[in-house]
């Protein structure tokens, strides 16, 4: 092990100490958001139970389900499925950091490394119940051997590779495509990557190995064929090649320089100076490429079409099945061969500068350095307003339970989100609705007043005709959209309010039957 390796080693264990200081707590403290409640009910029942509902029910692919309903037999908390997450996150650090310590130089792959490791998007993937951080391992890992088994030049160190690099490459990718259909394009995108750099003889190789990894996945071909079937089910929102752009320059803006990872609608004075920032620096950095473009390397090219082929692959799925299915979270694919081909832009433009020039690097890179601290740190700390993820199912359930009698059922909408309520309630009163979590799509431009209805007769056929009192609890879609108009009028027609309470994301009613 060279030196430059040996130092990077003990920093990078440091970033992941730094890592888990930062989830550990919250992996304990948080409460569990829809999705995640949606993994724990697919994931509760058994190896079985994920066999025959995690496609039809989830509508992704199947395995990292399957590997969490065994994992949740040995635990089945809370903490310990986020641990997978965690242990996920940790795995992708450590496999990424000895990719860029055979890329770069000491002190640009320090900063890299420390720029993945504590990103704010690795840390809210490490405490999601969900397959999003294994997308982000399985990516680095793909690139890993990638790079051994197709494109050892690649890196600026000369180091032997792992043992059957090729093979390991081939599992990593089949595993890769039951676990995430969209990993699908790098896998495309690193075979546009050899042929940008007409690496002809490997090519051929990398697409007969390619296309076994694709006929083992031709069991899930019909799998795939349904869910796309149910994902387009619903109403269609017109679409437009501005507003799919727009959708990918958020993400990468996010993966680049984040603020807040999920953003309200009204940008806050942080987001807007982030915004303009980072268009300087775009502007700024494209001209001197332009003018510095003999300085761009291979390895740069090669990295860029990978990125450029994921993005178009997104850009493909937002007009075939809408934004739904192209936000932040879908995008993980793209961080990794993302941060990389920024960091390898930087380091070719200004990474190899004369000495007359390095007092103008130094001050530089450390503002740069700043920055990106200053937006990282206010990225982590709004992550999570008042300790909770959307709904506060957690304190909902106290809150229902300390103030709640015996016969008043609490309903939830929508129904998705009623998924979420029995992981931190233990009262008396029964959580409605409790079937149907998964059938309904949005049947109405998103927000209006009819997307929602035949959902809203469903939940109000569902709440007992005998019960005086209810708790209703509606998420933040029936305060600033009007999609809940439908069942706000059923409950001012039919109910007087007798205790309310906000809480993040959402509002719990306690209702009384008028008198007829």
């Amino acid at each position: 092990m060279d030196a430059t390796a040996s130092g990077n080693s003990r920093f990078t264990w440091t970033l992941i100490a730094l890592h888990l200081a930062l989830v550990i707590p919250l992996a304990y403290l948080l409460n569990i958001w829809a999705d995640e409640a949606s993994t724990l009910y697919t994931t509760q029942n058994g190896l079985l139970y994920a066999l025959q509902h995690a496609a039809a029910d989830e509508k992704q692919a199947p395995l990292y389900f399957w590997i969490l309903s065994f994992w949740r037999d040995i635990n089945g908390s809370i903490f310990f499925a986020r641990l997978f997450s965690i242990i996920c996150s940790v795995a992708a650090i450590s496999v990424f950091a000895g990719v860029v310590s055979r890329i770069f130089e000491r002190r640009p792959s320090r900063l890299v490394i420390a720029f993945f490791a504590l990103h704010p998007f690795l840390v809210w993937t490490s405490l999601e119940i969900r397959v999003y951080s294994l997308v982000i391992l399985l990516t680095v890992l793909l690139l890993r051997f990638f790079f051994d088994g197709f494109w050892v030049e690649f890196y600026a160190k000369s180091k032997r590779p792992l043992g059957y690099p090729k093979t390991l490459f081939l599992i990593t990718a089949i595993i890769a495509l039951y676990t995430n259909y969209y990993i699908g394009f790098m896998l495309v995108g690193l075979f546009a990557a050899l042929l940008t750099q007409k690496k002809w003889r490997e090519a051929r190789r990398y697409l007969f190995l390619t296309l076994i990894a694709g006929i083992v996945f031709v069991p899930l071909i019909l799998a795939v064929k349904s869910q796309f079937a149910a994902n387009t089910a619903g109403f269609q929102e017109e679409r437009s090649l501005l507003e799919g752009l727009r959708y990918l320059w958020h993400h990468f803006l996010t993966f680049l320089l984040p603020s807040e990872v999920f953003p309200d609608e009204q940008l806050s004075i942080v987001d807007i100076a982030r915004l303009w920032l980072a268009r300087t620096a775009v502007v700024a950095v494209g001209i001197f490429a332009v003018k510095e473009r003999q300085r761009l390397s291979s390895r740069t090219a090669s990295l860029g079409a990978i990125t450029a082929t994921i993005s178009a692959f997104l850009l493909t799925a937002y007009f075939l099945i809408g934004s739904t299915y192209v936000e932040i979270r879908h995008a993980s694919v793209v961080l990794v061969p993302l941060v990389l081909f920024a960091a390898l832009v930087l380091d070719d433009l200004f990474g190899n500068k004369t000495t007359g020039d390095s007092l103008f690097c130094n001050i530089a890179t450390a503002l740069c350095t700043f920055t990106v601290f200053v937006f990282f740190s206010y990225a982590i700390l709004n992550l999570y307003p008042d300790t909770a993820k959307r709904g506060d199912w957690a304190r909902i359930g106290a809150y229902i339970q300390q103030n709640e009698s015996a016969n008043q059922p609490i309903v939830v909408f929508t129904t998705f989100e009623a998924l979420a309520l029995p992981y931190h309630y233990k009262g008396v009163n029964r959580i409605l609705p409790d079937r149907r979590f998964f059938d309904f799509n949005i049947e109405a431009k998103f927000g209006s007043i009819d997307s929602l209805s035949k959902q809203t007769d469903f939940v109000i056929s569902e709440i007992p005709p005998d019960a005086t009192e209810i708790w209703l609890a509606v998420s933040d879609k029936c305060t600033v959209t009007q999609a809940c108009v439908p069942l706000e009028n059923f409950a001012q027609a039919n109910y007087t309010v007798i205790r309310e309470k906000d809480f993040y994301r959402e509002k719990v009613r306690l209702l009384r039957k008028k008198q007829q």
